[in-house]
């Protein structure tokens, strides 16, 4: 069967041969068939359903492909169906995804045909909804095919089928990851929430239910709250009272609460819900949370980054090291680098010429992954792991580089005590990190003068600048430079705020 990188990866068809398998027991060798019982389509669906069953996707395509071109008017609508549709999944499950699309695609214009003269059973409709979904899930396994195709198929497949609940739930990732419709997102997954967990007065169950349903809803109700914050400044409502309007956020933190409810395990819902919640008791983002939240990320890394968000902090941390050693070419060589929360290789790649030895520390391997593929041999060594355990691990360090990878923290306590214990006397350390914006700043120097960081909506936090250097100073680290960031990413069209530190290493901290 495919492999789909989404995130909702539980979200997967099962396989269709197993359903057509069956519903062939009541069917015989087609009337008026002048074939062999054994070359009829009926026989030839069979034989490829225990070759496909068995992995054996090129003898099942051969029965597949002579059961359908010995479909006749007199063939069963079902077996036709059933013929196109497996036909698809054997091609695509050995790699042949465009011939795969023709054949779904073929099934759907066969359902259309016939539903255009007389009306069709559930059964029809519920294989024709399977090849539209399976068509969906392969138009996201192509490249450069819109993702508005996989939205329709989709879309199509829960029309056919009203409780398909996993289609329904594409739709919505599709929708919230490449379309950017989170309004028609939170439709989606609510309907496939609402299949999953109603019990209509017909008796009708869930397609293709799932045996444990509690994490999907959780997932469904996380990926619902994130819809909703990404419109903070509307008006929301309560599914169970959509006359009346609330703000997204009381909407988005409901949301996270039932996500938790469903899954107590639900480390990223219990992160955003503090987020919006403003829980002061949060000091840092789990590893869990941000190992998850960058392999879901890990393909579209790079791309979304720079190329959506206009993010050049990595750059720009280069160039602040430039200008604080007066120029490029006065910059030294450092024997041992440490690029923390490397991800696709950024700014290793701009600290490539000035380290002996650069490794690239970060807690997703998917994004190392993505990192070995984009810059080849950029990296004299990777870590799999936490930045604080590859700081004690990797020393004595004589650099280390971090662009928008300590926003992570709130509290920077553990991160420079391991920093400090880490680095070599006289080395160096050059990070960014976020700030809040002129207003925001205004207001917190009234109501809370002391502030040191907050945990921002966009589950960052982002840090004081007196702050960061009170802690500094206490693990001996002294500031070099500092710089401002202004517009150095944005988020829903607003420029984020940042600053730049180029800190060095004065003394052991047994001296302190």
């Amino acid at each position: 069967m495919h492999s789909f990188n989404l995130i909702f990866g539980f979200f997967f068809a099962i396989a269709l041969f197993c359903f057509v398998i069956e519903s062939q027991a009541a069917w015989g060798v087609e009337k008026n068939e002048d074939v062999s019982a054994s070359q009829s389509p009926v026989s030839l669906l069979s034989m490829g359903d225990d070759e496909l069953a068995s992995d054996n996707y090129h003898d099942a395509e051969n029965y597949y492909r002579k059961g359908v071109s010995l479909i006749s008017d007199s063939t069963d609508l079902v077996i036709s169906l059933s013929l196109y549709v497996n036909l698809g999944t054997a091609l695509s499950s050995s790699g042949n995804n465009n011939e795969a699309v023709d054949s779904y695609i073929s099934a759907i214009a066969l359902h259309d045909t016939y539903a255009a003269k007389q009306e069709l059973s559930k059964e029809e409709h519920d294989i024709t909804a399977q090849a539209a979904f399976f068509l969906g899930m392969t138009y996201q396994d192509m490249e450069k095919i819109p993702p508005a195709k996989a939205a329709d198929a989709y879309a199509l497949a829960a029309s056919l089928d009203p409780r398909h609940w996993s289609a329904l739930a594409n739709l919505g990732a599709v929708l919230y990851d490449e379309i950017r419709d989170y309004t028609s997102a939170v439709s989606a997954y609510g309907a496939a929430f609402k299949i999953l967990t109603e019990k209509p007065d017909d008796g009708s169950v869930p397609t293709d239910p799932p045996y444990n349903p509690r994490p999907i809803l959780s997932q469904l109700q996380y990926r619902i709250g994130m819809c909703v914050i990404m419109k903070p400044d509307q008006k929301c409502a309560f599914d169970n009272d959509p006359s009346k309007e609330h703000s997204c956020k009381e909407v988005a933190a409901r949301a996270f609460s039932l996500a938790i409810k469903y899954d107590d395990s639900n480390v990223a819902a219990k992160h955003m819900l503090a987020t919006i919640t403003a829980d002061a008791t949060m000091e840092r983002a789990s590893n869990v949370y941000i190992t998850d939240l960058f392999d879901q990320y890990a393909s579209n890394f790079e791309h979304s980054l720079v190329d959506e968000l206009g993010y050049d902090g990595f750059a720009r941390l280069r160039r602040g090291f430039d200008v604080f050693f007066g120029g490029s070419k006065k910059v030294p060589v450092f024997e041992k680098v440490i690029d923390a929360g490397c991800g696709t290789g950024l700014v290793g790649e701009q600290f490539r010429n000035i380290s002996q030895h650069l490794i690239g520390v970060d807690l997703s391997a998917k994004i190392i992954e993505e990192a070995k593929k984009a810059r080849p041999n950029l990296y004299d060594e990777t870590i799999v792991g936490d930045v604080i355990s590859a700081f004690q691990t990797k020393k004595p360090i004589s650099l280390i580089v971090a662009a928008d990878s300590y926003i992570y923290f709130g509290d920077l306590n553990p991160l420079f005590h391991a920093m400090s214990d880490g680095m070599q006397i006289g080395g160096y350390i050059a990070f960014t990190l976020e700030n809040v914006n002129p207003e925001n700043e205004e207001s917190l120097s009234v109501t809370k003068p002391d502030w040191k960081w907050q945990l921002s909506a966009s589950g960052r936090f982002v840090h004081r600048k007196e702050y960061v250097l009170s802690v500094a100073k206490e693990y001996s680290f002294d500031l070099v430079y500092y710089d401002t960031l202004e517009g150095f990413r944005f988020e829903n069209g607003i420029p984020v705020r940042g600053h730049l530190f180029i800190m060095q290493k004065l003394s052991s901290n047994e001296e302190l």
